[in-house]
């Protein structure tokens, strides 16, 4: 009886385990879902100008795929996200939309970017890169 209370035990702390573990072949939906915070950005290649976008702002990708992101200055935008294997597009309750192209990601890392045009035909490319908080 010992034994067969034993084997069980074992069976249903495998599946626990089992149960906690990051999928093998995630969807980019699963890997984007999360906490993030920017960690760098690049502007037309200059790294992190604070004037612009702030580093450790926070990027919250929740499950009903709404978004929220809080500059480091307190403002925030809000919304709702979806993802495919190269594409993040944040869809701001304000109107405006983001569409970046996804360079990397793993459950560690997400490194996007996007291009936009302002002023006069100047193009702008923004690079982000988020560490998983």
């Amino acid at each position: 009886m010992n034994k067969l209370r034993n084997i069980l035990l074992v069976i249903v702390i495998a599946l626990f385990v089992n149960s906690c573990a990051k999928p093998e072949d995630p969807d980019p939906v699963q890997l984007v879902m999360g906490e993030w915070r920017v960690e760098n950005v690049i502007a037309n290649g200059q790294v992190n100008l604070p004037e612009i976008f702030e580093v450790d702002s926070r990027l919250h990708l929740d499950y009903n795929e709404t978004f929220l992101f809080v500059n480091v200055d307190g403002r925030a935008t809000a919304g709702t996200w979806s993802a495919t294997e190269s594409n993040l597009v944040l869809d701001a309750t304000d109107g405006s939309v983001q569409d970046f192209n996804i360079v990397y990601l793993n459950w560690e890392k997400m490194h996007v970017y996007r291009t936009f045009t302002i002023d006069m035909g100047n193009e702008i490319e923004l690079r982000y890169l988020f560490r998983r908080d």
